[in-house]
């Protein structure tokens, strides 16, 4: 892959971290008060916290699939 190529990946890649990262913020979370009750302070119902989870995963990836282009490891 040649250095243009590299750069068009990169931006490829990062504009896919902020869409998820706009998703999560998106997700609704717990009202303030529920939270605070809970004894685990979970910000997000089941539901959501999956949701979240698979979207922390695929950033995960991304950023993996970011290293490897940066380092070529």
């Amino acid at each position: 892959m040649n250095n243009e190529q590299k750069a068009q990946r990169y931006d490829w890649l990062t504009g896919q971290v902020n869409q998820i990262q706009r998703q999560i913020d998106e997700v609704e979370k717990r009202p303030l008060e529920e939270t605070l009750q809970d004894l685990d302070s979970v910000e997000y119902s089941v539901e959501n916290q999956a949701k979240v989870n698979q979207l922390n995963e695929q950033l995960r990836m991304i950023h993996e699939d970011l290293r490897v282009l940066m380092t070529g490891i």
